[in-house]
């Protein structure tokens, strides 16, 4: 054989050699979007929730408002949380029990439309699958723009009032080891406020109240 014919032997050899090396690497290569969407999507059953004592859902709610120069501070209470009620066990075969939150941003629409935008109350908290967990803390809004009106007696009823709270929250939630996926939900109650007391002269004391519901 000659010395050109053992070279060509040779580097075919290599050739093929290197070709089935390869074919595992490809493999590999495409079975990346597999594992990419295995993660499991962002659960729906996690709502806007309200703690139940005693066996009963307690939305209720108050806030006092000082008002000076017609505008207030509206403070609310921690009676809003996330409701994972609804995951129900199948949810636990995907994620983990226990899942983590944090509140990004808190909206009060109140009935004139105006908005406003607590820069309190926004923490981390921890909630679990199947039950209802609680916000940290209370929302506190500042500058809420509150006209003259309203009553001693309450006639004629004072307005505006609470409208709508909106949250924005990013939930994480495990489901297997050093694995986890981030959630972004917005959660929204109806307020249904009420308010007696009366603004004069930019001056007054009103006392909101209501009852939430999701």
């Amino acid at each position: 054989m000659s010395e050109i014919e053992t070279t060509k032997q040779v580097a075919r050899r290599t050739v093929l050699k290197g070709a089935a090396w390869s074919v595992p690497v490809v493999a590999a290569a495409a079975a990346t979007p597999l594992a990419s969407a295995s993660v499991p999507a962002c659960p729906t059953c996690i709502k806007a929730g309200l703690p139940i004592v005693g066996g009963l859902i307690a939305g209720a709610w108050t806030s006092q408002a000082l008002v000076v120069g017609n505008k207030a501070t509206l403070a609310f209470p921690n009676v809003f949380g996330l409701d994972a009620t609804a995951c129900g066990i199948s949810w636990t075969n995907i994620f983990q029990p226990a899942f983590t939150y944090v509140v990004l941003s808190a909206t009060l629409t109140m009935s004139d439309n105006n908005t406003y935008t607590s820069a309190v109350g926004l923490g981390a908290g921890a909630g679990n699958i199947s039950t209802v967990g609680l916000f940290p803390g209370a929302f506190i809004f500042t500058n809420v723009a509150l006209p003259n009106g309203g009553s001693a007696i309450g006639i004629p009823p004072y307005a505006p009032v609470p409208k709508t709270l909106t949250v924005t929250v990013k939930t994480t939630l495990q489901y297997g080891l050093g694995l986890s996926v981030e959630c972004p939900m917005t959660l929204v109650w109806n307020l249904h406020g009420v308010a007696t007391g009366f603004v004069l002269g930019g001056i007054g004391t009103l006392n909101f109240s209501g009852t939430a519901t999701a």
